[in-house]
């Protein structure tokens, strides 16, 4: 018996620690004062609708700014972890963007200063892409993947010559090009075929908050057949990436083709298919599309390999809007631009799901929509099934 009562005790004993244990407070996370300092660039005396943001996982928070002559610091308490900050204001009465990016750890109070670069407010941007189709293994001759931009301005202005790059994404690495010296050039984006739309600088105007739809099959894809439930009706699509290397494309009659500048990688069967991870941007070069493709000085093998595939480089300071988008459910991500051009990535949709990403809406006036344009595609854009040439009724939560 007293062997009995002193397991008893034991086991009383025992209890009673594991209850004062599981009283105990759980342990909170720590909160460290993260300091920013905003450096402006060089000329510009007022900074407008600056906005300064830490991101942590899928957590966005807002930090307050304070401006003192020109000195602006923006503040914030937050838990301790690693963040991605990033700023971005607009200048120049609108017509131009200041932004910039940093990256910290928080695990005591931290401060950062962020250089900010200015890039131009394009009055044409992406307004969505599809770059999946809606059903596995459609690729070819019909895809249903397509890209529309739009004039988010209050002028008209002209789609000549304005070159359309898009395809690689799933970026595992840092950007080749940036990780060995060339950090203004972005190249690998250039795998899937360039096109450019034609003119002489004033043959396609667009009217302001009007879009253009470019589809790589212009027909209604629903209308396939069985399976095809998922695709999309890309009948109405205003031009075409039609690829004359390629026998087994088609030549749609009654819409119009882009111009085809290069397409080094003939196995690319349609322009900007990516079906996971996807990152475009257009951009206006110097001179014409042609001329600058047969320059060899714009051509270029991946830096740091042996490879001897070739890219049409396209320079940062030629970029009018670029959008990256990371696989559906990648862990880790690589930017595959500056942050002048786009400072933070989104998730995208899933392989084969139809799903694409459009560009939120800011406000809506007599019936036309403007759309957000911070050069931050996590801030930007939204995933969603994406009707093209849709005309939006209303504004985006923020």
């Amino acid at each position: 018996m007293k062997r009995i009562f002193k397991y008893l005790g034991i086991a009383v004993v025992a209890a009673v620690a594991m209850l004062a244990v599981s009283c105990e407070e759980p342990e909170t996370a720590k909160n460290f004062n993260l300091t920013v300092k905003i450096a402006v660039p060089e000329g510009v005396d007022a900074l407008d609708n600056l906005v300064v943001e830490a991101v942590k996982g899928t957590t966005t928070n807002t930090l307050e700014a304070t401006t003192v002559g020109k000195a602006i610091t923006a503040t914030g308490s937050l838990p301790q972890g690693d963040y991605k900050v990033s700023v971005s204001a607009t200048t120049d009465s609108g017509k131009k963007k200041a932004v910039g990016a940093a990256e910290v750890s928080l695990y005591e109070d931290a401060e950062v200063e962020i250089s900010l670069s200015l890039a131009s407010a394009s009055p044409i941007i992406i307004k969505a892409v599809q770059y999946t189709p809606g059903k596995m293994a459609y690729i070819q001759p019909l895809s249903d993947t397509w890209i529309e931009l739009v004039n988010n301005s209050d002028e008209v202005q002209y789609l000549d010559q304005i070159v359309l790059v898009g395809g690689m994404g799933r970026q595992t690495k840092p950007n080749a090009w940036q990780a060995n010296g060339f950090e203004n050039l972005y190249g690998g984006v250039t795998q899937s075929p360039v096109y450019a739309f034609p003119g002489n600088g004033t043959d396609y105007p667009l009217q302001p908050g009007a879009s253009v739809v470019i589809a790589n099959a212009p027909i209604n894809h629903t209308a396939q057949g069985e399976g095809f439930e998922n695709c999309t009706d890309l009948s109405k699509a205003d031009w075409e990436f039609y690829a004359p290397y390629n026998q087994k494309d088609t030549d749609y009659e009654g819409v119009p083709n882009m111009d085809l500048v290069v397409a080094f990688f003939t196995s690319q069967l349609n322009w900007g298919q990516n079906f996971f991870g996807w990152a475009g941007l257009i951009a206006k070069l110097p001179v014409t599309p042609a001329e600058y493709a047969a320059n060899p000085e714009n051509v270029m093998t991946t830096p740091g390999t042996t490879s001897s595939m070739q890219y049409l480089m396209i320079p940062s300071d030629y970029v009018l809007d670029a959008i990256d988008i990371w696989e559906a459910d990648a862990e880790e991500h690589y930017p595959v631009f500056l942050p002048v051009d786009d400072a933070e990535g989104i998730l995208g949709p899933a392989a084969w799901s139809g799903l694409g990403v459009r560009r939120k809406v800011t406000k809506i006036e007599n019936g036309r929509a403007y759309y957000k344009d911070t050069n931050k595609s996590s801030a930007d854009l939204v995933v969603e099934k994406v009707i093209p040439g849709a005309v939006p009724t209303q504004v985006d939560a923020e």
